[in-house]
């Protein structure tokens, strides 16, 4: 088995990007250069160290440092180095990443197009932010996102003030050919013209008082019996919005759960009615994302105040986001490989159930935790995974981590 620890199987893929990245950095020869940098807070965000001041006290007594080779510095050289490295550079990481790691994708939407969840989540920030204006008491700043429910991941975000629109930061982000799926908090007959027009789609909830006349009943197609006993009233109809200048034809899906009516529209004629829930009841990824931001890798407490600096912070996040599932998706594969040959091998023993299955067809699953399986950083993991750091990727601790998911 490889004596590779666990940390140095979770960057590896980042080693000869930012490699590549850090010779290009002319007279970059500070202590924390941009590569050590980037490391040092990286490490930060998976060991679970939750600001500048406990990383720095963290590495002048953690045998991490020696092991890993990180660079022990005082706070203001961290500081000094958000002001000195643009976002830019975290940008072409992050992209970089996207392109060149494979990421399982979900193979019930995979023949159904790309799908981006879009929306935005609001971070605390300090009086002196005044670029981070939101109410007369407090500033605050807000994290626009998109998130691809294809391979469950972070493709792109913009930041703002906390008063920054969402309907125009996904005007911003619009690609034809692809499917948005978004809240109430998007709903917009101009946003839905201007997709539209952009050969672009989407799938967007809508209060259920919108005055509609309707256009031609479709009937509701592909309910499988068992979202039955889940599932009441529902309807699939072409309309017009009362309200909506430009007169366009759109698809409105209603139904009723929980003691709670839902009304969906959208510019998808090709969906069934089943499909247009379920990629609905998917949108709860993105809010779950927002949490392993939140709570798991502690990004309420910021690094620094200034913007740019804000900007490589949430890139840093979601470049060990990707480093994390990718590390995830290769451990639980092979943990998929050992069970097979297990079971190829003739044994009394009946080999164990290591991970669970890909997620099945049906309403059922999509918020189950067989996607934890794959597609989810839960805290328990990480905390596991923060404890391995030092010890090699092997047989047992590959187990170890699968067991925790």
């Amino acid at each position: 088995m490889t004596s590779t620890t666990v940390f140095e199987s979770i960057i590896a893929p980042l080693k000869p990007l930012l490699s590549e990245q850090a010779k290009g950095l002319k007279g970059d020869n500070y202590t924390l250069s941009f590569y050590f940098f980037t490391e040092n807070l990286i490490y930060a965000i998976v060991a679970r160290v939750t600001s500048i001041s406990l990383l720095v006290t963290h590495l002048q007594s953690s045998p991490d440092t020696l092991a890993f080779a990180l660079v022990e510095v005082s706070k203001s050289m961290y500081s000094e180095a958000f002001s000195r490295y643009s976002p830019t550079l975290f940008q072409r990481l992050f992209l970089s990443l996207l392109e060149q790691l494979q990421f399982l994708g979900i193979p019930e939407i995979e023949a159904l197009g790309r799908f981006i969840l879009m929306d935005g989540s609001i971070f605390p920030a300090i009086k002196n932010m005044e670029w981070a204006v939101y109410k007369n008491s407090k500033n605050a700043l807000k994290l626009h996102l998109a998130f691809e429910l294809n391979r469950m991941i972070p493709v792109q975000f913009i930041c703002t003030d906390a008063n920054g629109n969402e309907r125009v930061m996904l005007a911003a982000l619009l690609e034809a050919g692809v499917t948005f799926i978004a809240d109430r908090g998007y709903a917009s007959f101009a946003l839905f013209g201007q997709i539209t027009l952009q050969q672009a789609f989407f799938i967007i909830r809508i209060k259920n008082n919108i005055n509609y006349t309707l256009n031609h009943c479709l009937g509701v197609q592909g309910i499988p019996d068992s979202w039955q006993p889940f599932l009441s009233e529902v309807t699939d109809s072409l309309i017009i919005f009362s309200s909506d200048k430009q007169k366009n034809v759109y698809r409105l899906v209603t139904f009723w759960t929980c003691g709670e009516k839902y009304c969906l529209t959208s510019n998808r004629l090709d969906l069934t009615t089943a499909q247009i829930i379920m990629l609905y009841a998917y949108r709860w990824q993105i809010e779950l994302f927002f949490r392993v931001l939140k709570r798991t890798f502690n990004a309420l407490h910021l690094w620094t105040h200034n913007e740019r600096g804000i900007q490589s912070q949430f890139y840093l996040y979601l470049i060990t986001y990707l480093l994390l599932i990718h590390f995830k998706q290769t451990v639980a594969q092979a943990a998929y490989k050992k069970m097979s040959l297990e079971k190829s091998t003739p044994s009394k023993r009946k080999p164990r159930k290591l991970f669970p299955p890909m997620p099945e067809r049906g309403i059922l699953t999509l918020l189950s935790k067989k996607l934890s399986g794959y597609w989810k950083i839960g805290i328990h993991w990480l905390e596991t995974v923060k404890n391995l750091l030092r010890t090699p990727l092997n047989s047992k601790n590959i187990e170890l981590l699968v067991s925790k998911q």
